[in-house]
């Protein structure tokens, strides 16, 4: 008795250590978690101090909503298209900066400065780019150029331009940090044995830097899931609806349309959709990783 009262008069500093994080935890994610669960089944306006509760009417609502489809297109498409360009960027320039190259530490600061820069200046910069600078600068050559930000053809495209540009300097550093971890020797057993420098990059190299290819692409995709800075400050999720994302439809009829009740119903929905994508997520890629 006497050795499990010391042991946990022993552990009871490793707790306390670790209650600061635990409530931060609680009151700042499962609490307000609850909480929207809670106004989800109501009518609230997100002003009155008093709710009347409708009970599953918000969820109906929303998968009836045709608007919430166009909306969870634009957001998967984007996310999708962000995801695989950002990786397949980032990993080439990994490879480029991983090898002998004069100044790679520059050049490697170069790349991830775009990353350092907020979201929302990067909007602001890219949008000026996109309305002025770019038609200036084509135009010196008689070409007649105009922001993609104002055509619904071209607006997402535009957006995922500058999502690119600044997503790729955080994964090139994670690729890079995973091609140090391979085994030179390996790389030359194969050379040595015969095979090309793709082979021993799809045979040795690809295999051995799965996690940090799951990593990134689990970081890069649940962030552009979540993208709404860089919308709301380019756009506004226009024109004509082309750029709107679950993220800013959500701000927009809980804050705009005073329709609290129906946003948090949109932001459950959002929370599971973002679970479920992250387990079938990780449960692929932690799969392949061991068959590699």
């Amino acid at each position: 008795m006497g050795n499990i009262k010391r042991l946990i008069r022993g552990e009871m500093w490793y707790i306390l250590f670790l209650l600061p994080g635990l409530c931060l935890f609680i009151f700042a994610v499962l609490v307000p978690l609850i909480m929207g669960a809670r106004y989800s089944f109501t009518n609230w306006d997100g002003l009155s101090r008093t709710v009347h509760y409708n009970g599953w009417d918000n969820y109906v609502r929303a998968f009836s909503d045709s608007d919430l489809w166009i909306v969870l297109a634009n957001t998967f498409k984007y996310a999708f298209i962000v995801t695989l360009l950002v990786n397949f960027i980032a990993l080439l320039l990994a490879l480029f900066l991983d090898s002998y190259v004069k100044f790679k530490n520059g050049f490697r600061a170069i790349f991830f400065l775009s990353g350092a820069i907020s979201t929302v200046l990067s909007g602001f910069i890219w949008k000026y780019n996109y309305a002025i600078g770019f038609p200036s600068l084509f135009k010196m050559f008689g070409l007649d150029v105009n922001s993609p930000l104002g055509d619904p053809n071209y607006a997402l495209f535009g957006l995922i331009l500058i999502a690119v540009w600044q997503g790729i300097g955080a994964p090139m550093i994670i690729y890079i940090a995973g091609l140090q971890g391979v085994s030179g020797e390996l790389v030359e057993s194969a050379k040595i044995d015969g095979a090309s420098t793709v082979q021993s990059f799809f045979h040795i190299t690809l295999p051995l830097i799965a996690p940090s290819i799951t990593i990134n692409i689990l970081l890069v995709l649940t962030g552009s899931l979540k993208v709404f800075d860089l919308v709301y400050v380019t756009t506004q999720g226009g024109p004509a609806f082309s750029t709107e994302v679950i993220s800013t439809f959500i701000y927009k009829n809980s804050f705009a349309n005073f329709q609290a009740g129906y946003g948090t119903a949109l932001s459950i929905i959002f929370f599971l959709i973002l679970v479920l994508v992250t387990i079938v997520q990780i449960s692929i890629f932690r799969r392949r990783e061991v068959e590699m």
